[in-house]
Parts: structure tokens; sequence; C-alpha cells
């Protein structure tokens, strides 16, 4: 499970680099596009910080489930933002919906599993992955927002 989930991490990060650096740098991003990825991030960091910061109990599961829920269908509805972009893309994008709820689910088991108190560098790599999604999140509110011109 830790190799399939550091993997999983590192190729979403590896995905999401290139979509960024590759198309979204060339073609520009609409405020609807930068918004909505803003609250896309926000909303995939909220199950994670769940797995990683409280125990695994009945009430956390179900706020987990929940917001996991709502992440999916949030990354769902960017399709409607996205009119003209190139396949290369949409391939890109569309391996990043793959992935989207295949980490929240490794997650989710190493969760409920007791991974991170049995592998306390497991629950760092993890933690890390949490610290670059914040990092991402802040760089699009301030490369998109007052750098970009």
């Amino acid at each position: 499970m830790i190799t399939l989930m550091i993997s999983l991490t590192i190729l979403h990060g590896t995905l999401f680099t290139v979509d960024e650096y590759l198309f979204h740098k060339k073609r520009g991003l609409s405020k609807n596009e930068i918004y909505n990825s803003l609250i896309d991030g926000a909303l995939f960091l909220i199950p994670l910080v769940i797995c990683i910061f409280f125990s695994f109990k009945p009430l956390m599961k179900n706020i987990f489930l929940g917001s996991a829920f709502l992440s999916c269908i949030s990354i769902a509805k960017n399709e409607l933002f996205y009119k003209d972009i190139c396949v290369r893309e949409r391939l890109i994008h569309s391996l990043l919906y793959v992935l989207h709820p295949a980490i929240l689910y490794s997650f989710y088991i190493s969760w409920a599993g007791d991974y991170f108190d049995a592998y306390p560098n497991f629950w760092m790599l993890q933690l890390i992955y949490i610290f670059f999604g914040l990092k991402t999140l802040a760089y699009r509110i301030i490369y998109w927002n007052y750098i970009h011109e």
C-alpha cells in the first residue's frame, strides 16, 4: 500500500506540473478556471488532512467520505469551463481525474489500516504531500491573480 500511495502521489504531482507549465501558462486561465482550481484544491486537501490529523472513528469516517465525494464532484464540473483546449491537455486532465479518487481511496485505506501510526516516516511523506498541496494553492493565488498578465 505504501508503494502504491507514494507512486500515485508522485504521478499526480508530475501530471499537475505538466498541466500547469506546458498548458496553462501557454494558453492562460480564465478567472473561472482560477477560482475553480482553488476550490478544487481546497476540497481535495480537506479529506487528506482528515486522514493525517484525526483518528479513524465513525464520525470522522463519514466526514471524510462526504468531503471526498464533494471533492470528486467538484473536479467533474471543470469540464464546463474547458472549451477550446488541445487533446494532449484533455488527456492530462483525464488522467488527473482518474488519479483523484484513487489518491483519496489510498489515503482512506491507509488511515483505516492505521498506516500513519505504524509507519511514522510514511506519515511524514504524506504531510509533505499536504504541504505541496498548500504551496500549490498559494502559488495559484499569487501567480494567476498578481503576476500573470
